[in-house]
């Protein structure tokens, strides 16, 4: 399979279900702004994906679903029974959903208003905030008492919230104010496969 990716995006948490694979992988750093990539994937967005016959495939929770369906024996999904198959489910929906949308405008501001002065955008930029508060809350209450977020083992839900934790340097959110969400943190970045794959990105 070749990754697609920019350092310290999304394409991280997926970058780290290719390690759990155990198979060989080819990592394509990109440039999101160039004509190159967006003939790539016009959305100028990683992840994307190549695998074979497949094509092009995007958006990380459907590629880590793929890479788990691809390796089933990694069980990288969770519990295979139904109700263990809708946690797993409405956790990778969350991160996707609510977590990462938290995220729009730190890293788009311009997106979030229709004035693009400087104090503008620094306004639209600092209302994250709030909901990123809110959706963390949800997420540190999950977790307590928890090492990982479905299942009582590591699954592509925790590098998917592990990358998306790490951006809270981007922001005024401490995530000092979680602490379970701290701990699980702490726990991820000591993880094998996410050291290799910050490694390999060169950003650890």
């Amino acid at each position: 399979m070749k990754l697609y990716y920019a350092p310290g995006t999304c394409a991280l948490a997926v970058h780290i279900a290719l390690i759990w694979s155990g198979e060989p992988y080819e990592l394509v750093k990109v440039d999101l702004a160039s004509e190159t990539f967006k003939k790539i994937n016009p959305m100028s967005a990683v992840p994307a994906l190549e695998d074979g016959d497949s094509g092009i495939m995007t958006q990380a929770d459907s590629l880590m679903n793929y890479i788990s369906a691809s390796y089933p024996d990694k069980q990288m999904s969770g519990d295979t029974c139904i109700n263990g198959k809708q946690k797993y489910n409405q956790w990778m929906a969350f991160i996707s959903s609510d977590l990462h949308s938290a995220y729009g405008p730190v890293f788009n501001p311009q997106r979030c208003t229709i004035k693009q002065d400087e104090d503008s955008l620094a306004n639209a930029k600092a209302s994250a905030s709030t909901r990123l508060r809110i959706v963390f809350g949800v997420l540190d209450k999950h977790l307590d008492g928890k090492e990982y977020i479905v299942a009582d083992r590591l699954t592509c839900a925790d590098p998917f919230a592990y990358i998306m934790t790490r951006w809270l340097t981007y922001t005024d959110v401490s995530i000092d104010e979680f602490p379970h969400v701290k701990s699980h943190f702490q726990r991820l970045a000591q993880e094998p496969a996410v050291i290799q794959a910050e490694t390999e990105q060169g950003i650890r």
